[in-house]
């Protein structure tokens, strides 16, 4: 499975299928396992997430982990940032570029792992900006 496609599906839990329309023989894959569902809402096509991928996504979850504390180390600029990131999100400035690859089920709490409800309400924030909710 490409890292590429995973990463996509694990900022929201659900993508469109434009999105990812030149990963289609690793989105079929996905969904014969059972850890990806083909969802159609008025007349569009997304693919979901699954409870059964809930391990995947924690894998995911700490490989984002153990890149924050290694630019951590890296970029002694950025320190607020990343230790915002690590430690307290609160005071995450979710303005910048950086925030968008952290982006984790909707949100940039990484230091937990991914409950069930987390990633149905990650997916229906993505139907709500879409108007599908």
């Amino acid at each position: 499975m490409g890292s590429d496609l995973f990463t996509k599906l694990a900022r929201l839990g659900v993508v469109p299928r434009e999105k990812v329309k030149n990963n289609l023989k690793e989105v079929a894959t996905l969904v014969r396992h059972g850890l990806l569902k083909k969802v159609y809402r008025k007349k569009r096509v997304f693919y979901e997430l699954t409870e059964a991928s809930l391990f995947l996504l924690n894998y995911f979850r700490l490989k984002l982990l153990a890149e924050a504390k290694l630019r951590l180390g890296l970029y002694p600029r950025r320190k607020n940032f990343y230790q915002a990131l690590l430690e307290d999100v609160r005071f995450l400035d979710t303005s910048k570029k950086e925030a968008e690859d952290f982006l984790f089920l909707g949100d940039w709490r990484l230091n937990m792992p991914p409950v069930v409800s987390q990633l149905k309400l990650s997916q229906l924030r993505l139907y709500q900006e879409e108007g599908l909710a």
